[in-house]
């Protein structure tokens, strides 16, 4: 990841300081920057991020990045291990098989739940997700198609009714998002993924709750598909005992650059 890369993430988290409380603010913006480095690709599995160096970096102290990696392994983007510190959790074939086995369930039964609870406000803020995915072309970037997925399924799960379903959901596809925001869907599979979003809505707009389940099930079973065939071509994750050859903006020559 290049330092001006890194250096914009920093200027957000400033920018965002004043919109939070101070008891809050530090940890969620630190969270934020290392989130957007990840689901960027500009840190890719594997690789460690330095509490000591990113704290010097932010020019605030290692507490609020150490409660930041913590929020990022609740959501499943950061492995904390005692060996080799905090790292971008890498996914195997057997993590992502899991995870959609886990979507399929918990998003097939909000979309049940969604078609026999909606209330028109809720279906508005669907209908608005699809509109914006309808509007990405061949030039939308990987992160503003994830992003577009995004949105449409954690609509759906707040319009379940259920807060615990909707706060489970969320950190479910937070590790889905960064796998999908990595590769660019095709002009013909993103047509068909607006498509099958599209179905879904009307199931649930119609209040049918048994094909609005079922088409969300099949849905995310041919997104798991993808997502396996994706992976299989990724570079395979180093093992808990390798060193990271690339050299991670948050590794310890950052700190080197920034005193010399």
């Amino acid at each position: 990841m290049p330092y001006s890369k890194l250096k914009k993430l920093i200027s957000e988290f400033d920018q965002g300081l004043s919109s939070r409380s101070i008891s809050s603010r530090r940890s969620e913006g630190v969270a934020h920057v290392i989130r957007r480095a990840i689901l960027a690709g500009d840190i890719l599995p594997g690789e460690p991020i330095r509490e000591r160096n990113l704290a010097a970096e932010l020019q605030i102290s290692r507490t609020p990045v150490r409660e930041a990696l913590f929020i990022l392994q609740g959501e499943g983007l950061v492995t904390l291990s005692h060996n080799r510190g905090a790292y971008v959790t890498p996914f195997t074939t057997g993590d992502i098989e899991q995870i959609y086995s886990l979507r399929r369930l918990l998003e097939s039964h909000a979309a049940r739940c969604a078609a026999q609870h909606h209330n028109q406000a809720q279906l508005d803020a669907i209908a608005e997700t699809l509109a914006v995915h309808r509007q990405l072309d061949s030039r939308a970037t990987p992160m503003e198609q994830a992003q577009a997925d995004l949105a449409f399924h954690e609509a759906i799960a707040a319009a379940a009714g259920s807060q615990m379903l909707l706060t489970i959901a969320h950190q479910v596809l937070a590790v889905t998002f960064t796998l999908r925001s990595r590769y660019t869907y095709s002009t013909t599979y993103a047509k068909q993924v607006y498509r099958r979003h599209r179905a879904i809505f009307k199931a649930i707009e119609a209040g049918n709750a048994e094909a609005a389940g079922t088409l969300m099930a099949e849905h995310v079973t041919q997104s798991s598909e993808l997502a396996l065939q994706r992976l299989a071509k990724a570079v395979p994750p180093m093992n808990e005992t390798a060193q990271p050859q690339k050299t991670s903006p948050f590794d310890d020559k950052i700190v080197e650059q920034s005193n010399t």
